[in-house]
């Protein structure tokens, strides 16, 4: 029997017509990134065009961007031209009209990240119903995204062993609750909110008084253990952490970003196994959960309700 990464190759292959180039970790943080990508895929299986992935110079990535981390899921393109001329945004397009010119002059029918992302992020599509038979895909956006987060989310040997490594080391109990907390430069897209504005929505929907806390800056976890401290609360953030800002972080040495990834993967799996989920929809990571975790453990303090964003 053929595994749904197979089918998914077989079918994404058979589009010889038309094909994307998708230039991942151009831009932004890890799971924009990511989001757009699932949401983009999604897109190409609708409309019969071939996805193909280039990452080499991956904001997030050592050296081989995806597969610093994941395992190919797709043919990944090496010509450096989409390192300098295939962006996400379009404002980019004015400054380099001329060379995507010619690359369509001579590339017919292939497309740039930026001509296809925002078809591919349209708020109606929330209300759609997608039926992809082939990869057993036959419901609601989340249940197509969840379905394509499945055959896409496979670390490498290193990286499994080291996410592991991580998630074994907190020795965490059967049940608690996730939280991811958000900080840093989040601010600029969306207003922080109380710590108690997480506990108060937890504490609506369980009994369960053992946490898990995803955050980037460690004075979230003191505050949550000193004015909260009938919760049992695990983190993998760092105690010398003060919040992530993109560009700061992207002057930090390789080896600093790998292993930071790491973490902010080993932290994404925990929450993905906690019996509840507590987040903001308005960010990056809870916009993932959605996708990829069952709607009814999955809760926003922010909207009422899972959407792209």
């Amino acid at each position: 029997m053929m595994s749904l990464l197979d089918k998914y190759k077989e079918l994404n292959n058979s589009f010889e017509n038309k094909k994307l180039v998708f230039h991942l970790g151009a831009d932004a943080g890890f799971f924009s990134e990511y989001n757009n990508m699932i949401l983009t895929m999604l897109y190409c299986l609708e409309n019969r065009i071939r996805f193909v992935l280039y990452s080499e110079d991956a904001n997030f990535g050592v050296g081989e961007g995806w597969r610093d981390y994941f395992l190919p899921f797709c043919e990944e393109e090496r010509d450096k031209f989409h390192a300098k001329y295939n962006f996400r945004y379009k404002s980019i397009f004015k400054k380099l009209r001329p060379q995507v010119i010619l690359y369509h002059l001579l590339n017919k029918n292939n497309y740039l990240t930026f001509e296809l992302i925002d078809a591919a992020r349209q708020r109606d599509r929330e209300q759609k119903t997608f039926c992809v038979p082939e990869l057993n895909i036959d419901g609601t956006l989340q249940d197509a995204c969840r379905r394509l987060i499945e055959l896409t989310w496979k670390y490498n040997l290193e990286t499994e062993e080291e996410v592991n490594r991580l998630i074994s080391s907190l020795d965490l109990p059967e049940e608690y609750i996730g939280f991811h907390i958000r900080s840093g430069d989040k601010y600029k897209e969306f207003d922080l909110l109380n710590i108690s504005e997480y506990i108060k929505k937890a504490q609506g929907l369980s009994s369960i008084r053992n946490a898990f806390v995803m955050t980037d800056d460690y004075l979230i976890v003191e505050a949550f253990q000193k004015q909260h401290q009938e919760w049992n609360v695990y983190t993998l953030c760092e105690k010398e952490e003060r919040g992530y800002f993109h560009q700061k972080f992207q002057k930090k040495e390789k080896d600093t970003i790998k292993k930071a990834h790491q973490r902010l993967f080993a932290s994404i799996d925990i929450l993905n196994n906690s019996r509840l989920f507590i987040g903001t929809f308005s960010s990056n990571p809870g916009m993932y959960l959605g996708m990829r975790m069952d709607s009814n453990k999955c809760f926003g303090v922010d909207l009422e309700k899972w959407q792209i964003w």
